[in-house]
């Protein structure tokens, strides 16, 4: 992972030790991974058998790791694969460490935790050379209907029932490269318009014609490169509506500790999976829109609050003197409405009319 700091271990191990490894990391024996200075420590993620454990690379907390996972031998009857796990150090560790903590588990020295979840744990500059499995996949997957005789109807069902859904898991979490994309849409394309009698075919359309939806006179297959973008803007999207999660807690330490997603900038040395989902935050700042309950929590210049489709944000000059007001200031307390006098002191005779149109509720928070 590009986020460990100095001294920092991972070990993969099976499902069952959340509560044992808890109770360590709050006796102090533990002490996990911080990704900044403030964040959440982080002593272990957990999916099935695929599992990644975090801690301090010297013999007292490997020992205490060791006890848990022992623990958890005795407590659940099952036994672990030590030969189907892997140690992995972050580069200042020095080898004497190194050699000492891995002799604890008794458990292979490897450069890269590989793949966690299916997904690669690290990922160099050459994007393009570690992304090339994902065409491999699709490649191999269509080349083998190519010698089937398939009508139109199957080869649609087929492009976007399995071969557009390959790469949605890595494509939610990493920013594919735009070539990748465009050879994956051309192999999907070649596809389409192959015989198959003899392998040929007229590409009478490119794929962006048939990206358009069906109601518009396409055939409504994915435009790639805007699927991802739209994936990643799902994760985005998460950050806004989920923010106690551990991932949202975990981004917000570490990129924009004193502001919110949609003000977020990508920041000093910043991994990889960061600058992808940034690169739908323009998409989610065009759409995203603030409801109103009372008012509190909604700036009235730079949040998007109005209900329009164009521009959500106020567009009226803002005074020098107003400051970083916010919208409750707009509501007349005493009525519960808006202060009419002032949104037409403030605001355009358009505007004014459209923050007239937004009921108030003043019982709830602003989301």
């Amino acid at each position: 992972m590009d986020i460990l700091e100095e001294h920092d271990v991972g070990v993969r191990l099976p499902e069952g030790l959340s509560l044992l490894l808890h109770q360590a990391q709050a006796r102090g024996e533990v002490h996990g991974l911080r990704v900044a200075r403030g964040a959440l420590a982080l002593s272990h993620l957990l999916f099935a058998d695929d599992s990644l454990l975090f801690f301090k690379a010297n013999v007292g907390e490997a020992q205490a790791i060791k006890r848990c996972l022992t623990d958890y031998e005795k407590l659940s009857g099952q036994t672990i694969n030590y030969n189907k796990s892997n140690i992995c150090f972050s580069k200042n560790t020095q080898q004497v460490e190194r050699n000492v903590v891995a002799t604890v588990f008794g458990v292979h020295q490897a450069h890269n935790f590989g793949k966690y979840l299916g997904l690669l744990a690290f990922v160099g500059r050459n994007k393009r050379a570690v992304f090339a499995y994902v065409e491999d996949k699709v490649r191999k997957r269509i080349g083998s209907w190519n010698k089937k005789l398939l009508s139109r109807a199957g080869k649609e069902i087929l492009l976007k029932s399995v071969a557009q859904a390959m790469p949605t898991f890595t494509m939610s979490v990493f920013l594919l490269p735009d070539s990748l994309c465009k050879n994956l849409e051309r192999v999907m394309n070649r596809f389409w318009w192959r015989n198959g009698r003899d392998g040929g075919g007229i590409h009478w359309l490119a794929w962006d014609k048939l990206s358009v939806p069906k109601k518009y006179g396409g055939l409504g297959f994915k435009d790639l490169r805007a699927f991802n973008v739209a994936m990643l803007g799902k994760q985005g999207w998460r950050f806004l509506t989920d923010p106690n999660s551990l991932v949202a807690r975990i981004f917000k330490a570490r990129y924009y500790p004193n502001t919110d997603f949609l003000n977020a900038s990508v920041g000093n040395n910043p991994s990889f999976p960061w600058r992808s989902i940034m690169a739908a935050q323009g998409l989610i700042n065009r759409n995203v829109r603030r409801r109103i309950g009372n008012g509190d929590s909604t700036l009235v210049w730079g949040h998007p609050w109005l209900m329009r489709g164009s521009e959500p944000r106020i567009l009226s000059k803002k005074p020098a003197h107003l400051g970083e007001v916010k919208v409750s200031g707009l509501i007349d307390p005493t009525s519960a409405t808006w202060d009419t006098p002032l949104l037409n002191e403030l605001f355009s005779a358009v505007e004014v009319e459209q923050i007239l149109a937004i009921p108030i509720s003043p019982a709830y928070d602003d989301m």
